[in-house]
């Protein structure tokens, strides 16, 4: 403490800076003047401190900690009190603190917003039911049981957790293969088996297989929240994110395209899935139902004008939207129940409903090893999926989302229903963007949903039979609207970062033609290949100093920027490691000089001008005059340099080969008497060199704070002499 109380009062006495900003910038290079603010509010600032070099900053500054080992470190994370293990398990169960901090104001907007989840829950869980190569009910299973437990577990208001139309094909395409391999197996194995396989024992059989997926995906999504491995969000770009949701949203409008139309397309699965899709609609277009046709279209159109001539633009004087889509399922199911237009036009209707809620069970085992590899992908895809609509909903309603409890969320959400009959369950997005466009206020809204759900379980399944199947499908694609939108962006992208539109785009290509899990993979490849290039691009370049002003600034790119006399300094852009570390050598040496050929130059130079004294007596005296001129010359054209700064502000990383090269810059350029300074070093790449052998040849006194500090102590430095670099 006295040291420090020592070193701070020395500091009118000690060798100090003085900056100074100017307007005029008419003075002398670091001129000194007082601090006195115009009317304009332009004036003169003047700093006034010591030059720091970074030994001596950590001498007065630095906050003395003790040591500690790694032992030490290691039984202080183990340690534990009963306080801090009950804030540590209750922060598993976000539910608390919504009941705790929530206000009753809200409590009408989350219950319409979730009644009208609900109504969407509903049909696209009996749809989906049928899409995954089951039963409608089991869709509605699907749905009830992840919607409660997304509410105690999950973070995001917006997420409507339950069937997903993605998952749903992937499910079918899984129970298929296994069903069919098991049809083989008693084929060939027991001709008696055949006649034993009934209907309903290969139903029983392909939900054994599903309820196994999701218990495995969900193992695999817990294990990874409890892991911590939310920071994986930090791959997914906004760029990915943006094509990939709105390839989702391609991907599922287009699983709704036959149901609009009333014609039956079998699931597809696998590259090019989309392609066939809608090879095989068009094929069976000359099938379609006109009655289904016309209200799909009539909903579209209803949907769309009071969702946007009303909802949106009133959307400040209405204290919540209109809900049409709860409006358009009651008045459709009323009008096709007593028009009966499933008797009389062939449209078709949801139908007939199981009551009651199953009895829990073990998933079918067995299967696990065959199925593991797809469950990674449906995991991974789920996760996907759901996080990235999750970061949409919080970029749009300005929340943050904790992403290892959404990773915990969706773990609990797959794992637990596996037991209740259910297929894997992620976000869908028409559901989430209804969420968004009634303004809900907490994940409460999901108990709404469930409620209702439940109330179909048991007893209310009957009234919507009569529910036409092209309304829904013409919900769930006019939800889609601003997914699709989001194509609109493309042009802004595009002038703002070209990388950043070439990851959109080729996201939303490979997801729409190849399949999504193709495009997950290459959306973050392409991400992750992107910074790889940036760091491959990044450049080195001289900084210097306006006349009169103590500011340093790029040379490139601005006028009447001067090098501070000998003394020469590079910045460079980017971190410095194996990948580019050569780059980062080749570039300081072309922008300040080569040391090796300097000296080589220089020997030349001396020999050409040297002659001895014996042949100068005798030599004709206009010739002598001719050398001497010729030496004058060159030795003008030549660049006194005695120190090299260098900015390290952007090298926040460096490894053993970026160390290696700067040894190998301060060697050589010392070879020709030219002192390396490092200045505005961050910590961790201090700490790296300090964990090295960089300092045996290297004086610490010369890593400097700031710019500042090193050229001010490099002018006030006396202890070289002037050489001379043959530009």
């Amino acid at each position: 403490m006295a040291d420090l109380e020592g070193m701070r009062s020395s500091l009118d006495n000690d060798e100090h800076q003085t900056l100074l900003v100017s307007d005029e910038a008419s003075q002398h290079y670091g001129a000194k003047g007082t601090m006195e603010m115009s009317a304009s509010g332009s004036g003169n600032v003047q700093i006034k401190r010591r030059v720091y070099n970074q030994r001596d900053l950590d001498r007065v500054y630095r906050k003395d900690e003790p040591e500690i080992g790694i032992k030490d470190r290691i039984k202080g994370s183990c340690s534990c009190s009963p306080k801090s293990i009950c804030r540590h398990f209750l922060n598993y169960f976000p539910i608390i603190g919504v009941l705790r901090h929530y206000k009753l104001t809200k409590i009408l907007v989350d219950v319409l917003a979730g009644l009208s989840a609900g109504f969407m829950h509903l049909p696209q869980g009996l749809g989906f039911g049928l899409l995954a190569s089951l039963q409608p009910v089991y869709g509605l299973y699907s749905t009830f049981y992840p919607i409660l437990l997304y509410v105690i577990f999950g973070t995001s208001p917006h997420v409507s957790f339950g069937t997903n139309a993605v998952l749903a094909v992937l499910t079918a395409s899984i129970v298929e293969r296994e069903a069919g391999a098991l049809a083989a197996t008693g084929a060939t194995g027991n001709s008696s088996m055949v006649n034993i396989l009934t209907e309903q024992d290969i139903l029983e059989y392909k939900v054994g297989v599903a309820m196994a997926v999701t218990f495995l995906a969900g193992i695999i999504l817990l294990a990874m929240g409890l892991m911590r491995l939310g920071f994986l969000t930090s791959y997914l770009s906004v760029s990915f994110i943006g094509g990939f949701t709105t390839a989702s949203a391609i991907h599922i409008a287009t699983s709704q395209v036959s149901k609009m139309l009333n014609i039956k397309v079998l699931p597809h699965a696998g590259a090019g899935k989309l392609v066939k899709t809608y090879i095989e609609i068009f094929t069976n277009i000359t099938k379609t139902n006109i009655a289904d046709l016309v209200i799909a279209v009539i909903c579209v159109i209803v949907l769309l004008l009071v969702k946007i001539c009303i909802n949106q633009r009133f959307k400040a004087k209405l204290k919540f939207p209109v809900p049409i889509d709860l409006l358009i399922v009651v008045v459709g199911t009323i009008i096709s129940h007593f028009a009966n237009l499933n008797g009389r036009f062939g449209v078709a209707i949801v139908g007939s409903i199981p009551t009651g809620i199953p009895v829990p069970r073990l998933p079918n085992f067995e299967v696990l090893p065959r199925v593991g590899m797809d469950s990674f992908v449906i995991a991974i895809l789920a996760f996907a999926l759901t996080i990235a609509m999750a970061k949409l909903m919080a970029r749009l309603n300005e929340y943050e989302v904790d992403d290892n409890q959404e990773l915990v969320a969706y773990g609990m959400c797959n794992f637990v229903s596996s037991f209740f009959l259910c297929f894997p369950s992620c976000v869908a997005p028409p559901r989430t963007m209804i969420l968004h466009t009634l303004g809900t206020k907490s994940t409460l809204n999901g108990i709404t949903s469930a409620v209702f759900i439940l109330i179909v379980l048991l007893a209310a399944g009957p009234l919507f039979v009569s529910l036409p199947v092209a309304v829904l499908a013409a919900m769930i694609v006019v939800a889609m609207k601003e997914l699709l939108l989001q194509v609109t962006h493309l042009p802004e992208i595009w002038r703002v970062s070209k990388p950043d539109f070439v990851i959109w785009l080729l996201t939303l290509l490979v997801s729409v033609f190849v399949d999504l899990d193709i495009g997950i993979v290459v959306g973050i490849g392409v991400s992750i290949l992107t910074v790889i290039i940036q760091n491959q691009l990044s450049s080195g370049y001289l900084v210097g100093s306006p006349y009169g002003e103590r500011l340093y600034l790029d040379k490139r790119f601005r006028n009447t920027i001067n090098d501070v006399p000998g003394v020469k300094i590079f910045a460079f852009d980017a971190q410095l490691f194996f990948a580019n570390a050569e780059r980062f050598k080749k570039q300081l040496y072309e922008n300040v000089f080569h040391p090796a050929t300097h000296r080589a130059e220089k020997e030349m130079f001396v020999d050409s001008v040297t002659v001895s004294e014996p042949d100068l007596k005798n030599a004709n005296g206009g010739l002598e005059s001719q050398n001497n001129e010729a030496s004058s010359v060159s030795v003008d054209q030549a660049e006194t340099i005695h120190f090299l700064i260098i900015d390290c502000s952007r090298i926040s990383y460096i490894d053993i080969a970026g160390i290696n090269i700067l040894k190998q810059i301060v060697a050589e350029f010392g070879h020709v008497s030219v002192d390396i300074l490092l200045a505005r070093v961050p910590k961790y790449t201090l700490e790296t060199l300090e964990r090295s052998d960089f300092f045996v040849n290297y004086k610490r006194e010369f890593i400097f704070y700031d710019i500042v500090d090193a050229v001010e102590f490099a002018t006030h430095s006396h202890s070289h002499d002037p050489i001379h670099v043959h530009l």
